[in-house]
């Protein structure tokens, strides 16, 4: 009887390995052609921002009052951010170019002796043998001329050996490899009020500070009325700065405005925030009081919107006591909520929002940085902390204006960077 059986469980256990194996090859086939479709919606979402590149433009992050704090600690520096080096190796050829000048400087400095031994020579005392009191006169006057020239041409090269210290431009990190890393991440995410991207002014302005030490993500509204100075334009308002340049200079100005470079960047529009709230179903919020706006209404407690209504509630400000400041946390609430929902999602399901945003989104995230960053980053939906931009509203000329003054972007410096 066991002669019979052994032989029966080795068939079924080769039919079942068999099974598994087919299995296995059809869930990675799925998964594939899943992995396949995100990477062509990523890429058609994909996009460079102008200044994604070394070096850094003037007056980016080179702020005075920056440079007069203390350096951050060995353990903890500061990412490069999106200024990165070119893909290609022509950047590491150029390093050596500062080293050829010091061979040139060194020759001057070998003939510098010859010139010193004719002025130096006594072959100009003979002369005053043939005449005594004239000649004597000519070579004094004719010896101070040559004791100046000789020191300066060689001593003033010295200064070109500076040139060494700027070559620091040495490849840095690649986004996905800074995630291993100690350094923060930080990701501006951008959103217009228009239906369409390119267009209007920017309406929300959220920095994300990915923290991988403490374990925690840091979310920093800055109101639109900041105001700030925009190179050939003057004082303007924050958010002005899209208006005038689309997301890139919307984002050199947040750079300037923090001392501190964006790792990422995510562009959003008005009706492309309001698609993506619709295609995971809704989120949840919290409304303090009572208030209506767009005909929609809204009352204390937990409440279940849509995407129209959580624009609503995420864009008024007029009847909020704390104004723009309140309206900012509200955005962060309901952008908090919309994480969440999208960490739900499946494979298929992500995909079928990206594609729904193709047109309404853009960043220079790739899929396979936005999964590696949740995978090594995932307690930001668990630990997160809310920092304020302290300041004051006052009107000036016609125009109403957030006044933040140096010494709170000093502190807001040291607390993100």
């Amino acid at each position: 009887m066991q002669a019979r059986i052994v032989p029966l469980v080795r068939r079924w256990w080769r039919a079942g390995a068999a099974g598994l194996c087919l299995a296995g090859a059809l869930l990675a086939l799925w998964l594939f052609r899943t992995h396949q479709q995100i990477q062509t919606v990523g890429v058609q979402v994909y996009r460079e921002f102008e200044g994604d590149g070394l070096p850094l433009q003037p007056g980016v992050l080179d702020d005075p009052i920056f440079q007069a704090l203390p350096p951050p600690p060995p353990d903890r520096p500061v990412s490069p951010g999106r200024y990165r080096a070119p893909a290609s190796p022509e950047p590491a050829a150029e390093a050596p170019k500062p080293v050829d000048p010091p061979p040139i400087q060194q020759k001057p400095a070998a003939e510098a002796p010859p010139k010193k031994v004719p002025p130096a020579s006594p072959v100009a005392v003979p002369p005053p043998a043939a005449s005594p009191s004239p000649a004597a006169e000519r070579t004094a006057a004719a010896a101070p001329s040559p004791r100046p020239v000789v020191p300066t041409p060689p001593r003033l090269s010295p200064p070109a050996a500076a040139a060494p210290a700027v070559p620091p431009a040495a490849a840095p990190l690649t986004f996905t490899q800074r995630l291993s890393t100690r350094e923060r991440i930080h990701v501006l995410l951008i959103g217009n009020d228009r239906e369409k991207l390119g267009e209007g002014r920017a309406d929300v302005l959220l920095v994300l500070t990915f923290d991988p030490v403490e374990r925690q993500l840091s979310l920093l509204s800055i109101p639109r009325d900041t105001r700030v100075t925009l190179p050939g334009r003057g004082p303007v308002k924050i958010n002005a700065a899209y208006a005038y340049g689309g997301a890139s200079l919307q984002t050199v100005t947040v750079e300037r405005f923090l001392g501190i470079p964006m790792d990422k960047v995510v562009e959003v529009s008005l009706g492309g925030f309001r698609d993506a709230i619709d295609a995971v179903g809704g989120v949840t919020v919290h409304p303090r009081f009572s208030f209506s706006l767009d005909g929609e209404t809204f009352q204390p407690g937990a409440m279940h919107l849509e995407g129209a209504q959580a624009l609503a509630y995420a864009r008024m400000r007029k009847q909020d006591p704390q104004g723009d400041l309140g309206r900012n946390e509200r955005q962060q609430e309901v952008i908090r909520s919309l994480m969440g929902a999208l960490a739900g999602l499946s494979s298929t399901e992500l995909t079928a929002v990206l594609q729904r945003l193709e047109s309404s989104l853009r960043t220079n995230f790739s899929p396979s940085e936005v999964v590696r960053l949740r995978a090594t980053h995932a307690y930001l939906l668990d630990h997160q902390r809310v920092v304020r931009v302290q300041g004051v509203g006052r009107t000036i000329g016609r125009g109403w204006y957030y006044l933040v003054p140096d010494q709170e972007r000093q502190r807001l410096h040291l607390l993100l960077r």
